[in-house]
C-alpha cells in the first residue's frame, strides 16, 4: 500500500468510517461515538440515498424519529437523513446527543432508537430500555437467516438469560493484524503469515523488538483493552452466582500467559511503554511492528500516516491454536427500539430498513462493514475507493466472531478490573496466582456492592 495522491481522495471515506471504528472500546457510549476528534472537514458522503430502491419497511406516515447517537450534525445528516429519507419522505428525523445524560433525556423526549454500540447494550438493558424485538420480528415475516448467526447470537447473549434479539445490526468492526512494512524490512524479517497464532507472532516479534539508533522498537502489541482476547476466548468473568472465575477458569490463566509471553520479549514493552498505547506507537512514532486492531484502512489519522508515508500491511487477526479461524469479539453497532416510544412499530421499520440490502450496499462502499451474509454486499465494501487497492479484503472476512461469554449485570466492571490488573501482571510486579486471587477478591466485593445498592 505506498501512498500516493489517490490517498488524498480517501478522506470522505474516512470520516464515514470513524463512527463505526470508535465503537469498539469496552466503554463506548453506541455505534456513532466519534475518535479523538478526528474528523476530516468538508467533506461529504455518496448520494446513496438516490441508489436505494423501494423497501418492504418503508412507510410514507408523517412522524418524528428521534435517534440518540453521538456523532456530529454533519454525520447525522449524511448518515440518516440521506439514507432514509427516500423510504419515509414524511419522516423527520431527530438527533438527541449523548452529551445528555440517559436519564435526563427519557424525562424530557425519549428517543425512539438508540444508535448502541454492541459492547455498551448494558447500558440500556440496565435500564430495562432495550425493547425485545421479536415479536416484531415475527409480526412483520423478518427473515434473520440474510444475518451472520454468530452476530445474531451474540446480540442475544445481552439479554442476560432471555435470549432476546435487542437490537438489528447495521455494522460489525472486523479486527485484523496491520503491520508496518518498513520495520519488517528494516530489520529483514519476513512479513507475518495469515492464519498465525499469538504465540507464532510472538516468536516473530522477538526478531524485531530492539533497540536501533536510539530508538526503542516494539514488535507485537496484545490490543487495546484486554476485552479484544477475553471475548475471543469467550471468557465469562462471573458466573451466575456472582463469583468471580476468572481465578478459576483455565482460560483466564492463558489469556494472561499470553499478554505475558507477548511483553515478556525482551524490548517489546520499553521504558515509557503503557498498557493500551499500541495506536499511538504504530501511527505517531512508528515503533511498533505489529497492531491487532479494527481494520484502520479508513480511520483518518491512519489516511494522514499513509499520505506521509507509512507502508503498512494487513493480514488476519491472530488465533489461539484450539480455536483456529475464531478472531475476537463482537464490536460494532446497530439500532436498538426503546421500550418507551410510542412509535415502535416505525421505529423498528426503520432499523431493518437499515438493514436492508440495497442500504448495507451503500454503507459498504463507504467503509461500514455489514453483519449481513449476502457475497453482493460484502463484496461492496470499499468499491471504487482507492484507499483499498493492493490490500487484501479477504482478511477482512477469514476470522468468524468468537462464541458470546455468559453475560451478567456486572460484565462492565469487571472488565475494569481486570483491564487495571494487566500491566502490574506483565510488568513483574505482581505474580500471576497473586493477580487472579487479587482479581477475585475485587470482583466479588464490587459485586456485594452492586447488589446492596
Amino acid at each position: 500500500m505506498n501512498p500516493n495522491p489517490k490517498w488524498l481522495t480517501t478522506v470522505g471515506a474516512a470520516v464515514l468510517l470513524a463512527p463505526m471504528l470508535a465503537a469498539c472500546g469496552s466503554d463506548a457510549g453506541n455505534s456513532g461515538a466519534q475518535p479523538g476528534g478526528t474528523e476530516a472537514a468538508g467533506t461529504k458522503a455518496p448520494a446513496a440515498a438516490e441508489t436505494v430502491s423501494a423497501n418492504p419497511f418503508a412507510s410514507d406516515e408523517k412522524a418524528e424519529i428521534v435517534i440518540r447517537t453521538g456523532i456530529s450534525d454533519e454525520l447525522f445528516e449524511q448518515k440518516y437523513r440521506s439514507l432514509l429519507k427516500k423510504n419515509f419522505p414524511n419522516v423527520t428525523f431527530t438527533k438527541a446527543g449523548t452529551n445528555i445524560k440517559l436519564q435526563d433525556q427519557l424525562a424530557s423526549t425519549p428517543p425512539d432508537l438508540f444508535d448502541q454500540g454492541y459492547t455498551n447494550l448494558q447500558e440500556l438493558t440496565n435500564l430495562d430500555l432495550a425493547l425485545n424485538l421479536d415479536p416484531l420480528v415475527a409480526k412483520y415475516k423478518v427473515d434473520l437467516s440474510r444475518f451472520d448467526p454468530h452476530v445474531l447470537k451474540d446480540v442475544r447473549s445481552y439479554s442476560v438469560n432471555k435470549n432476546e434479539l435487542l437490537l438489528i445490526p447495521f455494522s460489525i468492526q472486523p479486527f485484523v493484524l496491520h503491520y508496518n512494512k518498513d520495520l519488517f524490512d528494516k530489520f529483514g524479517v519476513p512479513y507475518p503469515k495469515a492464519n498465525s497464532t499469538w504465540q507464532d507472532l510472538i516468536e516473530l516479534s522477538k526478531k524485531l523488538s530492539r533497540t536501533d539508533q536510539g530508538v526503542a522498537y516494539r514488535g507485537l502489541d496484545a490490543g487495546l483493552n484486554v476485552n479484544r482476547m477475553q471475548k475471543q476466548l469467550s471468557l465469562p468473568f462471573i458466573d451466575k452466582a456472582g463469583k468471580s472465575v476468572v481465578g478459576s477458569l483455565p482460560g483466564w490463566k492463558t489469556l494472561y500467559e499470553t499478554y505475558g509471553n507477548i511483553y515478556g520479549v525482551s524490548g517489546n514493552f520499553p521504558e515509557g511503554a503503557k498498557h493500551g498505547d499500541g495506536r499511538k506507537a504504530f501511527l505517531e512514532t512508528r515503533s511498533l511492528a505489529m497492531y491487532p486492531h479494527i481494520v484502520m484502512l479508513t480511520d483518518t489519522d491512519f489516511v494522514q500516516a499513509a499520505q506521509s508515508g507509512f507502508n503498512v500491511g494487513i493480514t488476519t487477526y491472530p488465533v489461539f491454536p484450539d480455536k483456529p479461524g475464531v478472531g475476537t469479539g463482537l464490536f460494532g453497532g446497530g439500532l436498538a427500539v426503546n421500550k418507551l416510544s410510542k412509535q415502535q412499530d416505525l421505529a423498528f421499520k426503520v432499523a431493518m430498513h437499515y438493514a436492508s440490502d440495497d442500504v448495507q450496499k451503500a454503507l459498504s462502499k463507504m467503509g461500514f462493514v455489514t453483519p449481513l451474509v449476502s457475497k453482493e454486499v460484502r463484496n461492496a465494501l470499499f468499491e471504487g475507493n482507492p484507499l483499498a487497492a493492493g490490500i487484501d479484503l479477504n482478511a477482512i472476512y477469514a476470522t468468524r466472531v468468537a462464541d458470546p461469554y455468559d453475560r451478567t449485570d456486572w460484565d462492565q466492571l469487571a472488565f475494569n478490573i481486570v483491564n487495571a490488573s494487566m500491566q502490574p501482571y506483565f510488568t513483574g510486579q505482581v505474580d500471576l496466582n497473586s493477580t487472579l486471587r487479587d482479581v477475585d477478591e475485587k470482583i466479588n466485593k464490587m459485586v456485594q456492592e452492586q447488589k446492596s445498592k
